[in-house]
């Protein structure tokens, strides 16, 4: 169950955004302020709750909210709601914990991991390298201009044309621009393959990164409603526990005897604030986690909005396993970067055995300038212009060509073999989520109906005890308790491994995975409120229990 995962606690990483990424940062979360509200939990009756625990959340403007309802069956009365959270003049520590409070729900996890994640903005850093790399190798061809001045002296000994040693003394000053190149187009074409396929590489990277992390934000945030859904379910479970014990200590009034029912009540009522406490410290870690993720302040107080903890449809599974594979090889995370790698590597073995490999290395080297020359320290000018062309082959390379074309052959295997990895792993995640969807959806059912079981066996076993029936003991009470606690955990359990396969064959999909059906959505996180908001319309949490007064 999900209740037992502890994600580990982060330190905090200084992050660094780019000015037009802070202002959509900053404009979609003002949008969900205005929309959304802080929910609460509260019940029409105050429910008495252990004097170490504490609210769910504190970011409320008004004297109560609503929060998860857990409906009761029963003869038409109205609901029992989960609990009540009652405000007195707020503390300075509140307030401030208030301006702290940032409320959230699945779209705005997606869209801040992939803006504001630290690893994520690094590898869009790595990304701009590789395109000015890619633009810089692009002009490889131009020549070098150097601009300057050079001065020579000669003093003593020399020799002149016809082999005679005489003694000189000249001077020379020479001001001027000089234009000097090689060019090399094996070697250009060869910078400009690599260049490209370290772009695509980086691209890939990227996208790697961003599908694992907005996966693992994604997880942290059903992992948060998961544990806020469970801390509220044990709370108001803590309630019947306190109803047995009133129970237990009017019959130890009449019957000392019933002492050993007061002293199991209170060992299971212990045990209820302790999961209690342990649930709300797995929130806490959940929402740490989450925060550094979404690269947040670790001060910050993450508040979902969303009232309900339900099943979320974000894909369509009625498409055939066949379809949604094949979707998923053409579109899925690192696909295109790994078939544009794959055409560079063989543009570039065939250019690399085409005519370029015939071209020889071309040098141009041209000067021009003022020229002062004469005897002694005297100087005469006049103009001087020199240039030099030459054309040479690098013989060696007719030695070391098979070698080079085994490299290339190695690399391109290698994307090959790399191509091929992803097929698999995306075709073996796709059916696996998919198989988790649907096997969950009956999950899901089979546990609400469970719930509604055993609500029914502690009401009759509650009923039972009121009504002094023969054989009725307070012992089958507090059993049907741990069977409803048994059965709303198997609920959260499976809508949270629902949830996490949702999500994620939806980011297997790639971003165009509209399949045609009515919550078919695209992978593209501003895609994901609609659908995460439709599907709260159509599920309800299920009932807790079915209180009948006699």
């Amino acid at each position: 169950m999900a209740f037992g995962k502890k994600p580990n606690r982060m330190n905090h990483y200084k992050k660094r955004n780019s000015f037009w990424s802070s202002i959509a940062c900053a404009g979609s979360l003002s949008l969900i302020g205005i929309g959304c509200f802080n929910p609460q939990l509260r019940s029409e009756k105050p429910i008495p709750l252990a004097k170490d625990s504490s609210a769910v959340v504190k970011n409320i403007p008004h004297k109560q909210q609503d929060s998860n309802r857990i409906n009761v069956v029963g003869d038409g009365e109205s609901t029992n709601e989960l609990s009540q959270v009652r405000f007195s003049e707020n503390t300075p520590a509140e307030s401030e914990k208030k301006s702290k409070a940032l409320p959230i729900n699945l779209d705005t996890v997606l869209r801040l991991a992939e803006e504001q994640n630290p690893q994520i903005v690094l590898m869009r850093e790595k990304v701009e390298e590789s395109n000015a790399e890619n633009a810089l190798a692009a002009k490889s061809w131009l020549p070098s201009i150097y601009g300057g001045i050079a001065y020579y002296r000669h003093e003593g000994g020399i020799q002149n044309f016809n082999g005679d040693l005489i003694k000189s003394s000249t001077g020379a000053l020479y001001p001027n621009v000089e234009i000097r190149t090689e060019l090399d187009l094996k070697e250009a074409t060869y910078k400009q393959i690599v260049s490209e396929r370290k772009h695509w590489q980086t691209r890939g990277e990227l996208t790697k990164i961003t599908t694992e992390l907005c996966l693992d934000a994604a997880i942290a945030y059903i992992d948060l409603l998961t544990a806020r859904r469970g801390e509220a379910v044990a709370r108001e479970l803590e309630k019947y526990h306190l109803e047995q014990l009133k129970r237990a200590e009017k019959m130890k009034e009449n019957h000392p005897d019933a002492t050993v029912l007061v002293e199991a009540v209170y060992a299971e009522l212990n045990g209820r604030k302790q999961a209690i406490l342990k649930l709300k410290q797995q929130g806490d870690s959940c929402a740490v986690k989450l925060a550094f993720l979404l690269g947040l302040d670790p001060d910050s107080e993450l508040v979902p909005v969303d009232q309900n903890f339900v099943p979320l449809d974000l894909v369509d599974v009625s498409i055939g396993m066949k379809d949604m594979v094949a979707k998923s090889m053409a579109y899925g995370p690192g696909v295109r970067e790994l078939e544009r790698m794959l055409e560079n590597v063989q543009d570039g073995i065939a250019r690399m055995e085409g005519p370029t490999r015939l071209m020889p290395i071309l040098q141009v080297n041209m000067a021009e300038g003022g020229f002062g020359a004469g005897a002694n320290s005297s100087l005469y000018w006049a103009n001087r212009w020199d240039m030099g062309l030459a054309a040479k082959w690098n013989l060696t390379e007719w030695h070391t060509s098979r070698e080079k074309r085994r490299i290339a052959e190695t690399k391109l295997n290698q994307v090959h073999l790399t191509y091929k990895e992803l097929q698999a792993k995306l075709s073996a995640g796709v059916q696996e989520a998919r198989d988790s969807i649907i096997n969950g959806r009956e999950q899901i059912q089979l546990c609400s109906k469970q719930i509604q079981h055993a609500a029914e066996t502690y009401r009759l076993n509650t009923l039972r005890i009121e009504q002094n029936a023969p054989n009725a003991t307070m012992s089958d009470v507090l059993l049907s308790i741990r069977a409803l606690e048994m059965a709303h955990s198997n609920y959260v359990g499976s809508i949270n491994a629902y949830n996490r396969s949702q999500v994620r064959l939806m980011l297997l999909l790639g971003p165009n995975n509209a399949m045609g059906g009515e919550n078919a959505v695209n992978s593209n996180p501003g895609k994901l409120k609609e659908a995460f908001n439709g599907s709260l319309n159509d599920h309800q949490n299920p009932p807790l229990i079915s209180l009948i007064k006699k």
